[in-house]
Formats: C-alpha cells, structure tokens, sequence
C-alpha cells in the first residue's frame, strides 16, 4: 500500500491560517511527515502533508491529491483596522493566480469560510475556533475581488493609494493631485498585482485642469515590455474615463501608466482609480491597439 500524500495550497487570509495549523494537526495524529514547501522552496517531498504556493509543485501529485483551499479577498492577515500594504496585496495577487492555476489543472477547490471540510485523502476536518474574518473598514473593496468569482464580467475597483508616484503628489493617497509640469514620465504607474491569463480590460477616472493650456497625455496597460496603448489631449478643465482593453497569454504582474505625452509647463491632473474586469475571450468588442498610438474619447 503506497504512502498517503496530499498537496495543500492555502491561500492568505485568517481562515486560511487557521485551516493550516488543523490540517497539521490532523496530520501528526495520522503520523504523516509535513512538509512546507512554501515556506522551504528547497524541500523535496511526494509524501505526507505538503503545503505549496506554486501550481507546478502540485502536479508532481496525483490530481485526487491536489487541494486548494481558498478565501473570500475581502479578508487578510493583517491588522484588521489598517488597510493592507501594496507589497502585501501584490504578494497575495500571485498566490491567487497559483491557485487559479492549480484549480484549472483539476484540483479540488474548498472554501475557507466553512467550518468543516471534506479533505480529498484525509477525510473531514473541522475547525472550532478562531479565524473570524476581518475585513479592513478602510477599505470597502479588495483590488483582488475578480478572483472571488473567475466569471467574465467580476472586477476589482483599484483605488489610487496601490499606485506609484513618479514625482509624488499633493492632496490624499485616496485623491492624490499631480502636477504635471516639467519632462514626459509616468506620473502614474503600478500597482504590480498579478493577473490571470486572459482579457482584461481597464476603466479609468481622471480630472484633468489645463491651466489655460493643453495636456497631452498617454495612457498604457500591459506588463514587462508589451503594452497596447492610447492618447488623448485635453483642452478643458473636466473630469474624464478612458478604457484600454489588453489580452495577457501568460499571467504576469500588470501596469497602469499615466504620461504626459511631451514636455509641458503647466498643469494639474488628478487620478481617482481604475476599475478591472475580466472579459470573454470571444467578447465582439475590438481590443486596445498594441502597435500604434490612437486617439482616446473622453466624456
């Protein structure tokens, strides 16, 4: 009879800690090994309980032997009356695509929020005490909800404080304003969260007073090198939305970048978020040009 094995990727939040700590437990009492490979990416085991953050570190198991346990985003790790860091949220982000990877390979998904688990291998398991969720009142959305339903049309709001600032910026980190005087850089740029494969599309809101001027300003969504691309030129002082809409063949950690098109001596742009939605891939709507530079609507 071979040695029972069961590969376990616990996504982050308070349940999920506490379904681990279980899943350990049970484990010693059935006299199995455990080891962490995430915690130990060197360790080497097929057998016992062991615990990944890597899709491709469960293939090397039966798929009946495969379990994601999951969470709803709302929930986190951290002190419940801050918001989350970026570095958290972008750690969290790639976790979820590991567990996303791994759920489309065939393992089973459970979710966290229950008290009692049937575990594939092990049996059922419970939890009694602890994990409550802890939804940070600072923040009334996760920037990583499109992963509590994979469906196309779910979405995250992505408010201004998970982006980066060139040059800083005056006002809140909720309504940060920029002066956009001086050379062509990002104004904007971030928030490096991992996304799925797949189409993706970007709505955002800007406010935009050219001083008596005009601002030139080119917008762009992608990561590493590939990005598809619009521009616009603003005239009047006024609130604005532009959408870019980019397909990514491999998961990878996104950018939003907000430029002034050329040089300027004059300006105020302000940034309230964007929202992210996943598409159909089969959605008739034509896709952001990647190869050229295009005017861009505003309302």
């Amino acid at each position: 009879m071979s040695a029972a094995a069961l590969c376990v990727l616990v996504t982050p939040s308070a349940a999920g800690n506490a379904w681990q700590e279980v899943l350990v437990a049970r484990a010693v009492q059935l006299g199995w090994p455990v080891t962490d490979m995430a915690a130990n990416p060197d360790a080497l085991a097929t057998t016992g309980l062991v615990f990944v953050q890597s899709h491709l570190a469960m293939l090397g198991f039966p798929i009946s032997a495969r379990v994601v346990i999951v969470d709803t985003t709302a929930t986190d790790t951290v002190d419940p009356g801050q918001p989350a860091s970026p570095h958290i949220v972008a750690i969290r982000s790639q976790v979820l695509v590991e567990a996303e990877m791994a759920a489309a390979a065939g393992a089973a998904v459970l979710n966290a929020a229950r008290y009692v688990l049937n575990v594939p291998v092990m049996g059922s398991v419970e939890r009694r005490e602890g994990a409550p969720y802890r939804i940070h009142p600072s923040v009334s959305e996760s920037p990583l909800a499109y992963f509590d339903d994979t469906a196309p049309g779910t979405f995250a709001n992505w408010s201004p404080r998970w982006f980066a600032y060139t040059n800083g910026f005056e006002g809140t980190e909720d309504e940060p304003r920029i002066d956009m005087t001086g050379r062509m850089r990002p104004m904007v740029h971030g928030p490096y969260l991992h996304l799925p494969a797949g189409r993706w599309k970007v709505d955002l809101n800007f406010t935009v007073d050219p001083e008596k001027a005009h601002a030139p300003l080119l917008f762009e969504w992608g990561s590493g090198v590939e990005f598809c691309r619009i521009m616009t030129e603003i005239r009047y002082r006024g609130a604005y939305s532009v959408s870019l809409d980019r397909i990514w063949e491999e998961p990878d950690a996104v950018q939003l970048r907000i430029w002034p098109a050329h040089p300027v001596f004059e300006g105020q742009f302000g940034f309230r978020g964007c929202r992210v939605t996943r598409m159909a891939m089969d959605d008739p709507s034509p896709l952001t040009p990647t190869d050229r530079i295009v005017d861009a609507g505003v309302i």
